[in-house]
């Protein structure tokens, strides 16, 4: 590791950082810090030129003159203060509003397939999916990638703000339920479409916008159980773990080559400067 560096943490101006401490759970100055630090040491383990290249960045990076790189959680956590506050102020009526992920089995891939893998035509699908399904309102949300072990692959996949419109979440349902993503994992029931209530609107918008990604591990239960007298089968569940060595590199260097920009998808809604306007 190069000789320690002395930098003031990356505080903030006064208005995102009482926002930051609205947030439950959102993460503090000194523990971006603190994972910088570990993203850092794993790149400069690397030797090859590309995780040097981001390691240098990242090394470079100060509060005063920031790298705007998305693998930085330093400059990601300025960005997601932003959105979320943005965000937060066009949902002031939480009944207009959704949470949405939208899980895309059919365009998983392989570690092999990841560097040279980008969103954009999977980003340009939804756009028509939207659109055919008849949204009007704008969505808006982050586009993430997690490596499932069962199966060996990344899968990507969509955190979105949408409009409460029934008939046209009922739309896109059925697009989302189409053989090829309902298929794609062996004796394994896909959920490719998960709505829910804006209940709690702050963690539920920060959750749209984070720049990490995961290693999933799943756990099945071949056990049953009795419940009102009836014997059901115990469920399989999920936990995210960090990734691995160099899936975890790789992940950082398809954060920063992907951007700020390109992992944020929106829809009927344009930034300009540190705001949003609905088209």
């Amino acid at each position: 590791m190069k000789k320690n560096r002395i930098m003031p943490l990356a505080k903030l101006g006064n208005q995102l950082e009482e926002l930051a401490k609205t947030i439950p759970k959102f993460e503090t100055v000194k523990e971006v810090r603190a994972e910088r630090l570990i993203r850092e040491k794993a790149l400069q383990k690397r030797k090859d030129k590309i995780y040097q290249a981001l390691f240098n960045k990242l090394w470079e990076c100060e509060p005063c003159y920031p790298c705007g790189s998305a693998a930085c959680p330093e400059c990601f956590r300025h960005h997601r203060l932003i959105m979320i506050k943005e965000v937060l102020k066009l949902c002031k009526k939480r009944k207009k509003w959704r949470g949405l992920t939208l899980i895309f089995y059919q365009d998983a891939i392989s570690d092999d397939e990841l560097l040279e893998w980008r969103p954009d035509a999977l980003k340009a699908r939804l756009r028509r999916w939207l659109k055919e399904s008849g949204f009007e309102g704008m969505i808006i949300g982050g586009f993430e990638m997690d490596f499932h072990t069962g199966i060996q692959k990344w899968l990507p996949h969509f955190h979105l703000i949408i409009p409460n419109d029934k008939e046209a979440i009922k739309k896109l349902r059925i697009k989302m339920k189409n053989k090829r993503n309902m298929n794609a994992r062996k004796g394994v029931v896909n959920r490719p479409m998960l709505s829910s209530e804006l209940k709690v609107p702050e963690r539920q918008i920060s959750y749209r916008f984070k720049a990490i990604w995961w290693r999933v591990e799943s756990i099945e239960y071949n056990d049953v159980y009795m419940l009102d007298n009836k014997e059901r089968k115990r469920k399989r569940w999920t936990k995210k773990y960090r990734l691995l060595s160099k899936q975890h590199t790789d992940s950082l260097i398809m954060l920063d080559a992907i951007g700020m920009a390109g992992l944020t998808f929106m829809y009927k809604v344009r930034r300009y400067g540190d705001h949003l306007l609905m088209s």
